[in-house]
């Protein structure tokens, strides 16, 4: 679920986007209807400060498949710490069966203090995800008839890949980073960013937030050298060191591949395995750097779909497990404040990983893995 919002005369419009990017469910055609409640804490035994429930409107020609937008609007009155909006949309399964999905969001003052969208240009819709192509175009949305200025900072994005799980020495530390530039955009302006790196609207404000620019093909991997990167989970620092040291990086990473399978055939379904993985991880987690790069991205690339996820408070808890008897393996992400994103979640990491690890790595390695 992503949501984008702006505030205007003293109401919050938010704009939420329901989409399955697994593409098991068909959130177009099951979904029939939400229901949202504000509380004035997160817990369901919460006062109840407001409350709906909306049936969805009829599909048009014009919606995109496997996807659903609601639109909605709070008063300002509820819009303030420590109200939490909760929401749920229903999808109707089989027969009478109904499926909630559910939405939660801490309200704000200074959410209503933000009256602007950014938008693609090309279909006027708002950017929900946090991370944007240098192909694409934006356009600034002003709402209440202001002309300020939205100010724009550019950082680097030279952020490393995520440590194996049984790394508890420190890895990545927070750090303070040095603006590169700084621009002003107006409403109406169209947006086109062709420097890639981390971007930064409104800094210093309560309503600040972060963009990834990468390559205009991003989350898919089209370039050798893209294939190239995200091998670090399997392969060994002598094995990386002889890989980019070939001048040829195409037949560098085809040979490792065959190597790998045993013959083309085998290998031509690990390259599309492995790479369809690190496509999902770039689309699910991409936040200040590449979805691949990030712990969660390495655990989905390496282990593949969780069998359980589930999630209390900042913890995100993925749990493997082969059979409903069979010994299970558990991976808890925490996450972490993040000027630039809402989507960091750091592994909680521990040395007794050690043997799933090299255990998982070595079914790749053989080419044994699921396809």
């Amino acid at each position: 679920m992503q949501h984008a919002f702006y505030g205007k005369n003293d109401s919050l419009f938010l704009i939420l986007r329901f989409e399955d990017v697994r593409e098991v469910l068909d959130v177009l055609q099951a979904a029939s209807s939400y229901e949202y409640t504000v509380r004035n804490g997160v817990g369901a035994q919460s006062t109840v400060v407001t409350s709906d429930s909306l049936d969805l409107p009829v599909r048009s020609i014009t919606d995109v498949e496997g996807e659903v937008t609601v639109r909605m609007a709070l008063p300002g009155s509820v819009v303030q710490e420590p109200n939490v909006l909760q929401l749920i949309l229903w999808n109707v399964l089989s027969g009478q069966e109904r499926m909630g999905v559910k939405f939660k969001l801490p309200l704000t003052q200074q959410m209503l203090r933000k009256n602007y969208l950014l938008e693609h240009a090309k279909t006027g819709k708002p950017l929900f995800q946090n991370y944007v192509t240098t192909a694409d175009k934006l356009v600034v949305k002003s709402f209440g008839g202001g002309t300020d200025p939205v100010n724009v900072q550019r950082f680097a994005a030279d952020f490393g890949p995520a440590l194996p799980p049984m790394a508890v020495e420190k890895g990545e530390v927070p750090r303070t980073l040095s603006a590169i530039d700084t621009k002003s955009f107006y409403p109406g302006d169209t947006i086109r960013f062709e420097e890639q790196g981390l971007y930064l609207f409104e800094p210093n404000t309560a309503f600040t937030r972060g963009l990834l620019v990468l390559p205009n093909h991003y989350p898919q991997i089209t370039k050798t050298e893209e294939m190239l990167q995200p091998l670090i989970y399997l392969t060994t620092s002598e094995e990386r060191e002889a890989l980019l040291r070939e001048a040829d990086t195409k037949a560098a990473v085809d040979k490792f591949w065959i190597a790998t399978g045993g013959d083309k055939n085998v290998a031509r379904d690990l390259i599309r395995k492995f790479y369809s993985r690190v496509e999902m991880a770039n689309k699910l987690f991409s936040s200040h750097k590449a979805g691949w790069a990030t712990d969660r991205g390495m655990i989905y690339i390496i282990y593949g779909e969780p069998t359980n996820v589930s999630q209390v408070g900042s913890n995100i808890t993925w749990i493997y497990r082969n059979r409903e008897t069979a010994p299970y393996t558990k991976f808890v992400f925490t996450k972490k404040e993040n000027t630039f994103t809402e989507n960091h979640y750091e592994l909680v990491r521990r040395r007794d990983y050690e043997d799933s690890w090299y255990s998982s790595v070595a079914k790749w390695r053989a080419g044994k893995i699921n396809m």
